[in-house]
């Protein structure tokens, strides 16, 4: 990449392309390094990449077929190794005696930071107390707000699904009686549509005024032209004699 104006470029010709795997984590990182570097400068710049402690790691230069071909002392520059092409396979070997890193990859470790909601439930401490006493009023506002406007919705669904129930396949009807914009068109589905909550009709338009050609969400409820169907709630539709417009008639 280009480097900012007045800032000299670093050159990392020379560098060592290195192959990063580590001895419990499922980690393969490329990086490049300068050979200058120390098996101890390295272990820093490891740690970052996969975890493991500085202290407790075990460097290994692995050959093509991944055998070990020797340890990296802490004091080993890496233009010491004898690399072929200017690559290496670098093996971090966790040593660890507390095996911290299996915490992270060994789910079956992990059952022991789990708390049932009843353990939880009797700690004293716990945001979920503290909540409790200090939020209660609040709490208790946002959940009878809450189980206001689900009713709401509820009521306006059966609203919705009892016009519904009065909706023929075939029907003509009208969407946006009373605007500027009203069109025509024929009832072709009433019913649930697939991920969508509640109760909907499926109108064919005379014209391309629409959204679809009667599939919404990769599922098909009708045949029609494209921008020919739409999908919308029951009281949006006007069920009476509207007779198709003929655009000749006005000429």
């Amino acid at each position: 990449g280009g480097s900012a104006p007045g800032e000299a470029k670093k050159s990392t010709a020379g560098w060592i392309r290195t192959t990063i795997t580590h001895s419990i984590l499922q980690v393969r990182a490329e990086k490049i390094y300068n050979p200058e570097l120390t098996g101890e400068q390295l272990k820093e710049k490891l740690h970052l990449i996969v975890g493991t402690k500085p202290a407790y790691m075990k460097l290994e230069l692995k050959d093509k077929e991944g055998k070990t071909v020797c340890e990296v002392g802490d004091s080993t520059k890496l233009s010491a190794l004898k690399l072929e092409k200017n690559e290496a396979h670098i093996h971090v070997v966790d040593v660890d005696p507390q095996k911290t890193m299996l915490e992270f990859t060994d789910v079956s470790r992990v059952k022991k930071f789990e708390l049932t909601d009843k353990e939880y439930g009797s700690r004293k401490n716990t945001f979920r107390n503290w909540a409790k006493n200090n939020l209660k009023g609040h709490y208790k506002k946002k959940e009878e707000e809450k189980e206001v406007k689900l009713e709401r919705e509820k009521q306006a669904e059966e609203k919705e699904k009892s016009i519904a129930d009065s909706i023929k396949v075939g029907s003509r009807c009208q969407l946006g009686s009373g605007t500027e914009f009203p069109r025509r068109g024929v009832v072709m589905y009433v019913g649930e549509l697939q991920g969508k909550k509640g109760t909907w009709v499926g109108v064919k338009l005379d014209e391309p005024f629409g959204k679809n050609n009667g599939s919404v969400g990769g599922k098909k409820y009708f045949d029609c032209m494209p921008k020919c169907g739409v999908f919308t709630k029951p009281s949006a539709v006007e069920i009476g004699d509207f007779p198709e417009e003929d655009m000749f008639d006005e000429l």
